[in-house]
């Protein structure tokens, strides 16, 4: 007796954020949709159970795809479908910088604002300036 087939929550081409049998969350497209076992004759179909294949981008060097594939996900391990699209692109097309960059300083509105002095007292000084202190 064949099941009746549950829907797809999630379309093909779909950006979204899951979560990997690992606990790794990754943000990757959806490029095929199938139910679970439907890939083995050994096994009956569970179309209860809609898996999808994911592709993530990744930069590793590994790859020279640009991306890294985790199949047999299924809708639960989705955690939520993301406003932008992500693209995919073999590695040598990515764009790379010579350049190193640096931290930014992030300055908040209406954050408390910290003086450092320009010049940091030596160890003696600073010993000799909590001797001053206990004298008194």
């Amino acid at each position: 007796m064949q099941q009746k087939k549950k829907r797809f929550k999630y379309q093909v081409g779909q950006s979204v954020q899951f979560n990997y049998f690992d606990g790794t969350s990754y943000k990757g497209i959806i490029v095929k949709r199938g139910y679970r076992n439907e890939d083995v004759s050994y096994l009956p179909t569970e179309y209860n159970q809609p898996n999808y294949t994911m592709h993530c981008v990744d930069r590793s060097g590994n790859y020279s795809r640009g991306y890294m594939s985790y199949p047999s996900i299924p809708s639960s391990f989705i955690k939520s479908v993301l406003p932008y699209t992500i693209n995919i692109m073999p590695l040598k097309d990515y764009p790379t910088s010579t350049t190193v960059r640096q931290p930014m300083n992030v300055i908040m509105a209406n954050s408390p604002t910290i003086s450092i002095p320009a010049s940091e007292p030596t160890l003696d000084q600073a010993i000799d300036k909590q001797r001053e202190f206990l004298k008194r």
